[in-house]
């Protein structure tokens, strides 16, 4: 059967637009059908779960959208990896891409168990049923913010111990101004300073319990006469202390 002339320009005007919408000698291939997401969805048939998402994250790396394999690689995360946060990354990204799909609510759904995980692997955080109300990226976001916090405060001190570094090697080089040529020297006040003595180890506690005001350096003071071994007690107790600053009112400590 003949085509009509409009029926016929009407066809050729698609080729031409078909044409135009893809590079030359290329073909449009649909993100299920690209070779690596084919292959991935074998590798899950097959049980080889990091196969399958490796093959996920290549297709997500060779287009612009890939929402099928973000689906793909978040589930793999949140139920294979015990990844929450790379789930949730994943999640999002489908739904950045289908926001409207039939699939979306699920994906949703997901997003808020991957968020009670993430909850559940903090630590002294067990899981309450208050956690459904959790509003994890806020949660993020300030651990982040207390984190550079405690950056800063780090590089600050780095800088002041630099400083005082500076000022005592710079005594150190300064000539002592008494002449070999002057009376007889007479000693110096440091001179007559009288070193402190150690004390006896029979005397220092083997343990001690945490008071009001209490840090390392003055609990070391206390019981061995100079703030200097802090870092023996830190030491001593590393299983009871997250961090040299991480104090509570009557712990028990191992005296070293």
């Amino acid at each position: 059967m003949k085509l009509s002339r409009s029926a016929l320009i009407v066809s050729t005007t698609a080729l031409l637009i078909l044409s135009a919408c893809a590079p030359s000698g290329v073909e449009v291939v649909g993100e299920t059908d690209e070779k690596q997401y084919q292959l991935a969805k074998e590798y899950q048939k097959a049980g080889r779960t990091e196969e399958a998402l490796s093959a996920f994250i290549r297709v997500i790396d060779a287009r612009r959208d890939a929402p099928e394999s973000h689906f793909e690689a978040g589930y793999i995360y949140l139920n294979s990896m015990k990844d929450p946060i790379k789930a949730i990354y994943h999640f999002d990204r489908y739904i950045q891409f289908k926001p409207q799909s039939p699939q979306a609510t699920q994906v949703r759904q997901l997003i808020e168990t991957a968020q009670k995980e993430f909850a559940r692997q903090l630590p002294a955080q067990p899981y309450q049923g208050e956690l459904d109300r959790i509003d994890l990226m806020d949660l993020v976001k300030s651990l982040k913010l207390e984190n550079d916090s405690l950056k800063r405060e780090l590089v600050t001190a780095q800088k002041r111990v630099q400083q005082l570094e500076s000022i005592v090697s710079g005594a150190r080089r300064v000539p002592t101004a008494v002449s070999a040529q002057r009376a007889p020297a007479v000693p110096q006040a440091q001179d007559s300073i009288v070193p402190p003595v150690a004390p006896d180890p029979s005397s220092v506690p083997r343990s001690y319990t945490v008071q009001s005001g209490d840090s390392l350096s003055a609990i070391s003071r206390k019981v061995y006469g100079t703030p200097t071994r802090w870092i023996d007690i830190y030491q001593a107790n590393r299983d009871r202390m997250a961090s040299e600053n991480a104090l509570r009112v009557g712990q028990e400590l191992r005296i070293p």
